[in-house]
């Protein structure tokens, strides 16, 4: 009697003999065309020697350093057949210059999501930082947006903008404009089973193509919420409490926008 067998340049996600082989990244397995994205962002400037101890070998943060934190809810995906997700992401203006490649954009230092199959793809496939944690839809009230994420009922961040004025389509094309040439970056790493140094460890590049329909200027401010206790959130505690220490020099602005995106065949940076 045969077992499973793996099929030749098929990729498997775990159970690997329950779940259907994909053949590359546009089937219904990893595909990821999001039809509508409501996007919400405050960036500001922190001490570039600081953030640079948090990054991956080969990341180097931009000079400013500026974080962006970034809510979105995610509708109409493909691979969860019409739904969506909700995620708020911390990312860092970087360069990465590899023995080989090199490549300038934003590094995800975490994404927090409250759906578990774009966490799973997005760690074993993509080199994503995702956690799971409570997100729900921004409130908006009075001219006002508020967002949070949260485990267990305590908050890691809460973020809030308001003053929106409207993007014209050239304010928006100079958005645009300003993106190109920058990517998504990741890096993915799979501890060793005997937890003896890493199965896996490389820097990832991972391209988007998106259209803007609608944009908006803001103002904004977050507050991380420092100080967290293991018991009060036992996955996050420590990641947010360590977020929490990089100053807050300046707000650098803040935007929101409605975007469709394709994720472009991503790979592997040397």
């Amino acid at each position: 009697m045969k077992g499973f067998e793996f099929a030749e340049n098929k990729n498997y996600f775990m159970p690997v003999s329950l779940l259907p082989p994909g053949e590359n990244g546009r089937n219904a397995l990893v595909g990821a065309h999001y039809r509508e994205n409501t996007r919400y962002k405050i960036a500001y400037r922190t001490d570039r020697e600081l953030l640079q101890k948090l990054l991956p070998p080969g990341f180097i943060a931009q000079d400013p350093a500026v974080i962006s934190i970034c809510f979105a809810q995610c509708r109409g995906i493909d691979y969860l057949a019409g739904g969506g997700y909700n995620l708020v992401c911390v990312d860092a203006d970087v360069v990465f210059e590899g023995k080989r490649d090199r490549a300038e954009g934003s590094y995800a230092l975490v994404l927090w999501m409250d759906k578990f199959y774009p966490i799973l793809l997005g760690r074993e496939l993509l080199g994503a930082a995702k956690l799971m944690a409570e997100v729900p839809d921004a409130k908006r009230m009075d001219g006002t947006v508020t967002f949070y994420a949260a485990e267990e009922g305590t908050r890691l961040l809460e973020g809030k903008l308001w003053d929106f004025r409207e993007k014209t389509e050239k304010e928006i094309q100079d958005m645009e404009e300003a993106g190109k040439g920058k990517c998504w970056l990741g890096y993915k790493y799979f501890p060793a089973v005997d937890l003896n140094g890493a199965d896996v460890s490389y820097a990832t590049y991972l391209p988007t193509q998106n259209v803007t329909k609608k944009a908006w200027f803001a103002t904004g401010e977050f507050e991380f919420k420092g100080n967290i206790q293991w018991e009060e959130a036992p996955l996050s505690y420590h990641v947010a409490n360590v977020l929490s220490s990089l100053p807050i020099l300046e707000y650098t602005g803040a935007e929101a926008w409605i975007e469709s995106s394709i994720y472009m065949p991503n790979k592997k940076l040397l």
